[in-house]
């Protein structure tokens, strides 16, 4: 997937303060219809310009059935460089993840291209 560049004319340090501005407005409860789990930082803070968080979805009879009652987690990793922003993001079980991933980082993205950020959509992955 692509970087996440912010605005030339902003620096490093205001770009991590952006971005942890738009991931703490996330909603807790979730967004179109996932991470109704909630998310939490797991390693890191951003402040060091890395980042890891985990988001849980997949909560109701779904999880109990292919999960064994627990929400299913998922992994998004922020690496600030230079002048963007590496974004990793994976499901810890499963082959697929039925378009969450996506749906979650393209709701982020969008919270950034609202502040004049360079990020684009992702498809499924």
């Amino acid at each position: 997937m692509e970087p996440w560049k912010w605005p030339s004319s902003t620096s490093r340090s205001s770009a991590i303060a952006t971005l942890k501005e738009v991931l703490a407005a996330y909603p807790r409860e979730g967004q179109g219809d996932v991470d109704k789990g909630g998310w939490a930082y797991a390693e890191g803070d951003l402040a060091d310009g890395a980042a890891r968080l985990e988001f849980k979805s997949g909560v109701g009879q779904f999880a109990k059935f292919f999960n064994g009652g627990k929400p299913f987690v998922d992994d998004v990793e922020f690496t600030v460089g230079t002048d963007a922003v590496a974004v990793k993001s994976a499901s810890r079980v499963g082959d697929s993840d039925l378009g969450v991933n996506a749906k979650r980082l393209n709701y982020i993205a969008a919270k950034l291209r609202d502040k004049a950020w360079d990020a684009p959509d992702v498809g499924s992955l």
